[in-house]
């Protein structure tokens, strides 16, 4: 479950925001009764003013979506609408934008129909490189759901053996995390291939759950590698969770040394691999593991499929 801004789009990010929360709360995602986030963990998690967020709580609010609280939070109210009245209020939204970009109903409707009759692209060749074999394969999934892309699927340990092979390279780009561009650009950019960093965010649904922990709560963050957990670290900076008392841990270096670290914590931040790692190694039963598995952003995968669409240099 995840919330994610596109700052490129044309749509206002308070649009883009307060949409997607309707559908989560319609969907079920958020239960009736729950609390979202604050309005500073929100902001700083998606990385956009707190005034922005706010004006859409004020807006879900007047809309029968959520109820405020004082000095508790904001809270999930009953849907007061079914799915179709949604539909039709995305549909209001996206008229509402055309009609102010100067765009013709109709014409919006006609260039719709244009796009959706074209022939689809055909797919291209690229390469993802990530440190660890689930994200590899979790984020090459996601790239080949939402792009005409065949990706193939290369570790980054493995990444020198792979390019060295003597072979023609087959892949249009190459791709990784943020994290990891440098490595990959190293050995891409000598064969002639551009290297791509894409950002990988965290899910809401672990910072709503770290946000109702008390203040002054021990929780560790623990990650299979330094690579994993410097990630993990980062994507949890922006959220504003300075009430909670966070402490690391590796588990590939030194497992029972975490096992014991992780005794003085009531909750965990990790992947989900970490997690399956973390109840082989037997840790206390009652503590509470909240799953982290980061997701690519949305304006990344869309930035690369634009890059995809542009006419390939001619190698004549």
């Amino acid at each position: 479950m995840d919330l994610q801004i596109n700052s490129k789009s044309h749509v206002p990010v308070h649009v883009q925001l307060g949409q997607q929360i309707k559908h989560l709360i319609l969907a079920g995602n958020f239960e009736v009764g729950s609390r979202l986030p604050s309005i500073r963990a929100m902001a700083g998690f998606l990385r956009i003013n707190r005034n922005t967020v706010a004006r859409v709580f004020t807006e879900l609010e007047r809309e029968g979506f959520v109820e405020s609280r004082r000095g508790s939070g904001v809270y999930v109210l009953a849907p007061p609408v079914d799915a179709v009245e949604m539909k039709r209020d995305v549909l209001d939204r996206v008229m509402d934008l055309a009609a102010a970009q100067g765009v013709p109903v109709e014409e919006l409707a006609y260039a719709l129909l244009a796009r959706a009759g074209t022939e689809p692209p055909e797919k291209s060749n690229i390469l993802f490189v990530e440190c660890t074999r689930e994200e590899l394969d979790q984020f090459s999934d996601e790239l080949e759901q939402q792009l005409p892309v065949v990706v193939e699927r290369v570790l980054l340990e493995d990444l020198a053996q792979r390019v060295s092979a003597g072979e023609d390279l087959p892949w249009r780009l190459a791709v990784t995390t943020f994290f990891h561009v440098h490595e990959v650009q190293e050995l891409m950019e000598p064969l002639g291939v551009e290297t791509v960093a894409l950002l990988a965010e965290a899910n809401l649904e672990s910072l709503r759950r770290l946000t109702e922990l008390p203040a002054g709560t021990a929780v560790g963050v623990v990650g299979w590698g330094r690579t994993c957990m410097e990630n993990l670290s980062r994507s949890l900076e922006g959220a504003g969770l300075d009430h909670l008392d966070f402490i690391q841990a590796y588990v590939d270096e030194d497992p029972e040394e975490a096992v014991r670290v992780l005794q003085n914590v009531r909750a965990v931040v990790c992947a989900s691999i970490t997690a399956r790692r973390l109840r082989e190694l037997g840790i206390p039963e009652d503590l509470e593991i909240i799953e982290e598995d980061r997701t690519l952003d949305i304006g990344g995968v869309e930035m690369l499929g634009r890059m995809l669409r542009q006419p390939q240099p001619s190698t004549a």
